[in-house]
């Protein structure tokens, strides 16, 4: 598909698309959507984002208009225990959807997605707008593979029924919770469907082929990536100049490093992990971004400390990549062609971990409880040796553009294609 501007602006008649863009979560979830507005508003669309609080200040840092979703994710995983996600989500979705309605009384189209998707929705439809539903990972029942929140494998007579049980399940809890939101706006509530408004699964078919039993109102897309036409708004520079000196001179002091870092994740036990780190770093050249992690390590002669770095600009200069296992991580580290080591904490991210090493891009998974430096080093010399085949998956994704197929479909949805 054209990313030319030119071609887009034709498409859209010269008349800017006003978009609301409206999705609660991590890095993992705020990170694409970030790109896909910046890609739009390049063409000349209007676009106004709602996200959780980091990802709203980092939209503005770009150039865009941003709100933050009531909640704050980061100071909720650094009290708690376990994952306080869903119950940031039952406690907050109500005030999601008012915010999501108030954001769009001029908007043409409303686009949902993350924990806050039925929100937008429910948004939508009170607005009489037209909504489009995107995922970071597959949420449309199918028979070829099992929900990416099933806890365990099953069958593959089961495949189907675990994604209609878990969409029904969190559907049903949301629900519930906006209920005071149906009462205010006098409507009935939002059944659970698929076939009556677009649901575009933004990940790369090459790391999973669309299945043949979805709707035709369910697509993959394609990864949002960075690095894919314009770019981001505000970031015109080439890889190496949005890399700050000292990690570029690191990078030219040795051979690739590898990359360890857990995003938007508490890990379990940070001190455990950061021996880890450091043991990993005794004998190899590391590059670690401590994140929401809570390590406290500093740098060395074999390892550099680094804030948020922009993954489509480091990676491909890396030996592999040590992550979490969430989707723009691991699609970011594939689109570069290095092999990965995945370290799942929860969510989706096992069942992507499984997917990048069936497909050969990455070592078997490995816990996090009980992970050591010994564990660790195994983990990456295996990776090692699917170096190879992570450079041929990355090729076959070269030409994939997730953004310019949402666009498209937003821009249909709109009566605007």
């Amino acid at each position: 598909m054209s990313t030319d501007p030119d071609a887009q602006l034709r498409r859209h008649n010269g008349e800017p698309l006003r978009v609301v863009i409206s999705s609660f979560g991590s890095e993992g979830d705020c990170a694409p959507l970030i790109t896909l507005a910046s890609r739009m508003q390049g063409h000349g669309d209007r676009i106004m984002l709602l996200l959780e609080r980091d990802g709203a200040v980092r939209a503005r840092d770009h150039g865009l208009d941003a709100e933050a979703l009531a909640g704050d994710l980061r100071s909720a995983r650094r009290q708690a225990k376990g994952d306080p996600t869903l119950q940031l989500g039952f406690r907050n979705i109500a005030k999601w959807a008012r915010q999501t309605r108030r954001a769009a009384e001029d908007a043409d189209v409303v686009v949902g997605s993350g924990l806050g998707a039925q929100a937008s929705h429910v948004a939508a439809r009170a607005a009489g707008l037209p909504f489009v539903g995107v995922t970071m990972f597959p949420i449309v029942p199918t028979s070829a593979f099992s929900s990416p929140l099933a806890l365990l494998p099953v069958p593959a007579v089961l495949n189907r029924p675990t994604h209609a049980l878990i969409q029904h399940l969190l559907w049903g809890a949301f629900g519930r919770a906006l209920r005071p939101v149906y009462r205010q706006w006098d409507m009935p509530p939002l059944p659970l469907r698929f076939d009556d408004h677009p649901t575009l699964c933004a990940v790369s078919p090459t790391l999973m082929a669309e299945p043949g039993d979805w709707p035709a109102t369910a697509r993959v897309v394609g990864h949002l990536a960075e690095g894919v036409g314009r770019g981001l708004v505000g970031s015109p520079e080439g890889p190496s100049e949005r890399l700050s000196p000292d990690l570029l001179s690191f990078l030219g002091a040795g051979p690739a490093p590898v990359y360890l870092g857990f995003g938007s994740m508490a890990v379990p036990d940070a001190g455990r992990m950061r021996d880890a780190v450091l043991g990993l770093s005794s004998d190899r050249r590391v590059i670690f971004s401590p994140g929401w992690s809570g390590i406290d390590v500093a740098s060395g002669p074999n390892l550099h400390v680094v804030g948020r770095v922009p993954h489509d600009a480091l990676f491909p200069r890396m030996a592999a990549v040590v992550h979490h296992g969430g989707a723009g991580t691991l699609h970011a580290a594939a689109r570069a062609g290095v092999p990965q080591v995945i370290v799942p904490m929860g969510g989706d991210q096992s069942w992507w971990a499984g997917r990048a090493h069936a497909a050969g891009i990455a070592a078997a998974p490995v816990r996090v409880r009980g992970l050591d430096a010994r564990r660790l080093t195994e983990a990456v010399d295996e990776a090692f040796a699917r170096a190879s085949r992570a450079c041929d998956v990355a090729a076959e994704m070269a030409s994939e553009d997730g953004c310019d197929a949402v666009d498209l479909a937003v821009h249909g949805a709109a009566g605007r294609g």
